[in-house]
């Protein structure tokens, strides 16, 4: 993702390697359309009409164009001004992409807007582009002068256009053009970032995955709420909790140290286990407030205060669905939540995979089968972490299917609905927790059509 994302599971860049990422694109970039924009400039600055009727034009067309530039000026030709412009480009990546990080965050750290939305990413996406241009006008020029040049070249080399045009135009020529390509540069770059993060959306929405995020028809929508943008999570996530809550938490984010984080921990579970929405993203915001604590003090009391709390309602885990079923699936699909986006070492937590698998056997009981909320919950979870729960015990995931396996072929009773999930995700492991073509056809034929 582009940009700052504080609930991103990816490790967070630092500005040097955000700076080299987007020089390095710059430069890729650069040497490739390098030939398209020696014509370009070819083009804007011939006075003549652009027509193979005009006699006086020089250019009149693309494959025309090419073909003079090359037999005058050779090869060469096409990348006149490449130095500069690769300069440029290099320079323009870094500035950009630095600049729209560190706006990006400040957004995060100071005001209620979420770093991800469209329109933070229009106008942090605008002003880094003018940064970046402020920064590199001098070279864009340059790169310009030596484009336009054709046979016999007015400058030679770098060093001599510089002083040329510093001696004669005076340093301020290195800056025309900076307006309008201000006014032009704004809009232009603040579309290309806030386009990129919509169009993102669109495709984790519209293409299928694989693992978890695939969902039969019966339980589209909550696939949906767990692929949709990362700016109606954070609202979702944040909407429901209270002003304190919001504080505390926000807080835990910036500045772990300044709070109780075993009581930030026991918040977030107490409010996990009455919203149904927030139990399936607080894996997001533990996994924060982990890298933040390790990154601050190199401590890890939030993780120890967080498995200490699942471990006691863990505990209690029969008398929680007997006193309410839906406070017994928000707690499962909390700790798969937080299962999949906590790791050690790159590693699942094993502290927490005999829990969660004790509890998928308890849905996987032939009363739980009778209700489709809980089956609706036991796939899901097996979708979104079943793969890694077989590494990590492959014996008890075989003596789950068995019981699943039973459910589907002895228990009577179970809705239409129960036993499609339960065919599903029977296939789906079977096919190495994947979906075939086949399954994809026959389940998810509504969705995709």
């Amino acid at each position: 993702m582009v940009g700052y994302d504080p609930g991103s599971q990816c490790t967070t860049l630092s500005t040097v390697e955000v700076a080299a990422a987007g020089s390095l694109s710059g430069l890729v970039t650069r040497a490739l359309i390098s030939p398209f924009d020696v014509i370009k400039i070819r083009f804007q600055l011939q006075i003549e009409q652009l027509s193979p009727q005009n006699p006086q034009a020089k250019y009149h067309g693309m494959l025309q164009a090419t073909k003079v530039i090359l037999k005058e000026e050779g090869l060469s030709g096409f990348w006149k001004g490449h130095v500069p412009a690769q300069l440029l480009s290099i320079n323009y990546g870094a500035v950009q992409f630095v600049t729209f990080e560190l706006l990006t965050e400040l957004v995060h750290n100071t005001t209620t807007h979420s770093a991800t939305d469209p329109a933070v990413h229009f106008v942090c996406g605008g002003l880094s582009a003018c940064t970046a241009s402020l920064a590199n006008q001098p070279l864009d020029t340059l790169r310009t002068r030596f484009a336009a040049q054709g046979e016999p070249k007015i400058y030679k080399t770098l060093r001599q256009a510089i002083v040329t045009m510093y001696k004669t135009e005076g340093p301020l020529t290195f800056y025309r053009g900076l307006t309008p390509t201000m006014i032009a540069i704004f809009p232009y770059a603040g579309f290309q970032f806030s386009f990129y993060n919509v169009l993102k959306r669109i495709y984790e929405w519209a293409v299928p995955a694989t693992g978890w995020k695939k969902a039969v028809w019966a339980h589209t929508s909550e696939a949906l709420s767990r692929n949709m943008g990362d700016t109606v999570k954070e609202e979702c996530k944040m909407q429901s909790l209270n002003a304190d809550t919001q504080k505390l938490l926000k807080t835990a984010l910036k500045d772990p140290s300044s709070v109780d984080l075993e009581k930030v921990a026991n918040v977030i579970v107490d409010q996990a286990l009455k919203d149904a929405i927030f139990s399936k993203e607080a894996g997001r915001i533990c996994y924060t407030v982990i890298q933040a604590e390790s990154k601050q003090t190199g401590q890890s009391t939030f993780r120890h205060g967080l498995l200490n709390r699942l471990q006691q309602e863990y505990a209690g885990r029969e008398e929680m669905r007997a006193r309410s079923l839906q406070e017994w699936v928000r707690y499962v699909r909390l700790i798969c939540n937080i299962f999949d986006y906590l790791r050690v070492n790159n590693m699942p937590m094993m502290a927490l995979v005999n829990p969660i698998y004790d509890c998928l056997f308890l849905l996987a009981q032939p009363d739980s089968l009778q209700e489709e909320d809980e089956v609706d919950c036991l796939v899901l979870q097996l979708h979104r972490v079943g793969d890694q729960l077989e590494k990590m015990n492959t014996q008890r995931m075989d003596e789950l299917f068995v019981l699943l396996r039973d459910g589907f072929l002895l228990e009577g009773g179970l809705s239409s609905l129960a036993q499609l999930l339960l065919l599903e995700i029977i296939e789906f492991r079977a096919a190495g927790w994947r979906t075939t073509d086949a399954a994809q056809k026959y389940y998810y034929s509504e969705v995709t059509d």
